[in-house]
């Protein structure tokens, strides 16, 4: 090989080592993984819709959750998802409330992962975008009823700001303190509101789940 290539093939060289050295590995930018042993999704800390973690996520809501971060920039956009009612969350552009007729709420949620049902305790469970969201349901006299909503990945946002992977002091700093602490077989802390009910499941200090119930239908619920 005469020196006139080997020069050509050094330059060449060295011009793609500085590129990869320009850019940051995604071990580098990813958050370590802190979830706990029900979650099997990214649970790095978020404070603030621009900071949403989408690790772990489907492309749909890591989607949802970028045309979010663009849209807390404008004011309008911003006050009126604070604006929600504290049984609701947006997902995928559609506002979820556990309040809602569950034929509402399964439409909204798109695509079922799964589904669940008990005909010994009339309940049913559907499971949606690789179990980032369930919605658990009763039967009263035939009719089902929407029970709780269950928030598992990070990145899907209460109306205060405080998603899964979130601290306990920040949940505390949203929220207030909370109505009951859950310390028995799982640490768990607890909002208690007119219609629903918020739990926030606590792992290493952090948000692990998140709880909506629907206060009426865990009434009616056959013990």
């Amino acid at each position: 090989m005469n020196r006139t290539r080997i020069a050509a093939l050094l330059t060449v060289s060295a011009i793609m080592l500085t590129a990869m050295g320009c850019g940051t590995t995604s071990s580098e930018s990813s958050p370590e993984n802190t979830a706990g042993p029900t979650t099997d999704i990214d649970a790095g800390v978020s404070t603030g819709l621009a900071d949403m973690p989408s690790v772990g996520i489907s492309a749909d809501l890591a989607a949802n959750a970028a045309a979010s971060t663009e849209s807390v920039i404008k004011p309008a956009t911003s006050t009126a998802y604070a604006s929600l009612p504290d049984d609701s969350f947006l997902y995928k552009g559609n506002v979820i409330s556990v309040l809602n007729d569950v034929d509402t709420t399964l439409k909204a949620l798109g695509k079922k992962d799964s589904e669940q049902t008990s005909l010994y305790t009339n309940e049913a469970l559907y499971s949606f975008d690789s179990h980032a969201i369930e919605l658990e349901t009763y039967k009263v006299d035939g009719e089902e009823l929407p029970k709780c909503i269950y928030v598992i990945a990070s990145g899907i946002l209460t109306p205060k700001n405080i998603c899964v992977g979130c601290s306990k002091e920040e949940v505390i700093a949203a929220y207030g303190e909370p109505n009951k602490v859950h310390d028995d077989t799982f640490s768990a802390i607890e909002y208690n509101f007119d219609d629903t009910n918020i739990v926030f499941d606590i792992y290493d200090e952090k948000v692990d789940r998140i709880t909506i119930e629907n206060v009426e239908t865990s009434s009616k619920v056959v013990q």
